[in-house]
């Protein structure tokens, strides 16, 4: 009777402990949320006023302005992506991520974000090959906003841990399936990080 009766109370601790620990993720996810948000505007405006120096909207741009404007671009980017990326986990857990399913071809979403970084690529002295499909391959239905981000983060993680040589981006038919393929001469995983994927 006494084993139950403390089994009892431990069961009802433990409901106790679940409801706060949902209550403290809400919350987490509620924060993260906001603060994403509110991040994004003022990263946005940053990112149109420093595009559209270099574009010399507001006069011509000194040559020794340039580089560090692009470098300031680059980055602003790069934390626009780190918080889209947090906006997508916070809906993700929150239940409210939604899907846009279109039929495309992946090699176009790829070829485009291949466009995107090349400035990235050429600032840091890499080759970068994109050996588009010899012919069209099949569509794909996807959500291709959180594709392209994908791809985007895979390019950007190669540039980014790529301290010379070069990246391969490839697209290929595999059976039923459209594979991305990314290759570089960067530094690679090592043992404990491949195990934890």
């Amino acid at each position: 009777v006494k084993q139950r009766e403390q089994l009892a109370v431990l069961s009802k601790q433990l409901q106790k402990a679940n409801v706060e620990l949902r209550k403290l993720d809400r919350a987490k996810s509620e924060f993260i949320s906001i603060a994403s948000h509110q991040l994004r505007t003022p990263m946005t405006v940053i990112k149109g006023f420093i595009s559209m120096s270099l574009e010399g909207s507001f006069g011509k741009v000194p040559k020794k302005l340039q580089d560090p404007l692009e470098r300031a671009y680059e980055s602003n980017m790069r934390l626009l992506r780190l918080v889209e990326d947090l906006l997508s986990i916070s809906r993700i857990e929150s239940g409210k991520l939604k899907y846009k399913f279109v039929k495309v071809h992946l090699s176009d979403t790829v070829s485009s974000v291949v466009e995107q970084l090349m400035g990235a690529v050429k600032k840091k002295g890499l080759k970068l090959t994109w050996e588009k499909p010899k012919k069209p391959l099949p569509k794909v239905t996807i959500d291709e906003l959180k594709i392209r981000q994908i791809v985007i983060n895979l390019i950007d993680n190669a540039i980014k841990y790529t301290p010379k040589g070069s990246i391969k981006i490839s697209v290929t038919k595999e059976d039923d399936n459209i594979v991305f393929h990314s290759k570089d001469t960067g530094l690679g995983m090592n043992e404990d990080e491949r195990s934890g994927l």
